[in-house]
């Protein structure tokens, strides 16, 4: 699945996307691309365990993108080989995640030619990545047609929506329509950080709280997983 998150300014979604991220990371056989729109500062705990490093310029963010379609690449090369419709971990890959903060920071990119190339490859990793245990995680203020085309955001399976300024932009981050089904991240209290609608299966958004993770509790799990990789030569 690739996981989309929107939300207002101080509704968790920094905390919330760490969270997702750590689950991941601390198995020794993901890598990571992290592309961080606030100057690298927001995930910069994750930086041993970045390939590349947190990337927070545009061609810097783009060549993590593409190194991760190469990736991907070769892992559906394998699967031709052998016949296989999808990677799965007794083939020796593990997940590739690639995250990505502040998404519109990349995405509304001054340079035409240089934003293009960036939702050229985010697109592909959307689009093909699923077979090929890519994983692309997202998050953004305002998810809107403006901020992130549909031809990309659509390619968002789950969709995690905190508190947001209005119905429209909660339906934009959940799907239209419902707002008018009385699923509204709008309605969420502003004192609420954390607390969302999450969109993952026909069953439709669920209303739910997620952890949170201290600065403290965030560089340990990030240095845990840096140590993972290190005691079992995972890393690559």
């Amino acid at each position: 699945m690739h996981v989309l998150l929107g939300g207002a300014p101080e509704s968790g979604k920094s905390v919330a996307l760490h969270a997702l991220i750590a689950g991941l990371m601390i198995d020794p056989e993901t890598e990571g691309v992290f592309i961080d729109g606030k100057q690298g500062v927001e995930l910069a705990a994750w930086e041993k365990v970045a390939h590349g490093g947190i990337r927070s310029d545009i061609d810097s963010a783009t060549e993590g993108l593409e190194w991760a379609v190469k990736r991907m690449d070769e892992r559906y090369t394998f699967l031709g080989a052998c016949g296989a419709r999808k990677i799965v971990r007794s083939m020796g890959y593990g997940l590739l995640a690639v995250v990505i903060d502040e998404l519109a920071t990349f995405t509304l990119y001054p340079d035409k030619k240089k934003r293009e190339r960036f939702l050229l490859a985010l697109h592909d990793l959307g689009a093909r990545g699923r077979a090929a245990a890519v994983r692309v995680l997202a998050a953004t203020q305002k998810p809107g047609s403006d901020v992130v085309p549909t031809y990309v955001r659509d390619l968002f399976d789950t969709r995690w929506a905190l508190r947001c300024t209005t119905k429209d932009a909660s339906d934009t981050v959940l799907g239209s329509g419902w707002a008018a089904r009385g699923v509204d991240a709008s309605t969420i209290d502003l004192g609420a950080a954390g607390v969302g609608y999450l969109l993952s299966d026909a069953a439709g958004p669920v209303r739910l709280k997620g952890f949170y993770i201290s600065d403290t509790q965030l560089s340990d799990l990030a240095a845990y997983a840096a140590e993972l990789r290190a005691t079992t030569h995972a890393w690559r």
